[in-house]
């Protein structure tokens, strides 16, 4: 008599094979979502930059009409206008680099691996921070 071999896996088997996949697709679902969050934090640093510019667009264009025209009236309203675009693109990018953070962060109590011990969306906010502050200073001093 031939002896047929035990190729059936044995159900204990199957469940840890099952718990396995399961935990593996929980962990890229949570690398995806890291992924989504740092795609949000740089949009967010495309929008600063863009409110940064068009702020200081704003001052300086107004700085050179009011050196062209002597003696016309004032735009500070306007002035302040690009100040205030300024702030809100600051304001934004540290609400999105916060939110970022804790989205990370609550991420990793669920098992996400840490791939890289620098952010490059985190670095690249936080020079565009500096910047945003460095406009703002440049503004006031001119």
């Amino acid at each position: 008599m031939i002896q047929e071999s035990n190729s059936q896996a044995s159900p204990n088997d199957e469940q840890t094979g099952a718990a396995r996949l399961m935990e593996r697709l929980g962990v890229y679902a949570l690398v995806r979502t890291a992924l989504s969050s740092e795609r949000s934090l740089m949009a967010w640093i495309r929008t600063s930059a863009s409110l940064y510019a068009f702020g200081f667009s704003i001052t300086k264009f107004l700085d050179y009409l009011e050196k062209q025209q002597e003696g016309a009236g004032s735009s500070a309203g306007l002035h302040r206008l690009g100040i205030a675009i300024i702030y809100i693109g600051i304001l934004g990018l540290v609400l999105a680099a916060v939110e970022h953070l804790q989205r990370l962060k609550k991420m990793k109590q669920l098992g996400l691996p840490t791939i890289s011990l620098i952010s490059l969306p985190v670095v690249a906010t936080t020079a565009l921070l500096l910047i945003g502050i460095a406009v703002l200073i440049s503004i006031g001093l001119s």
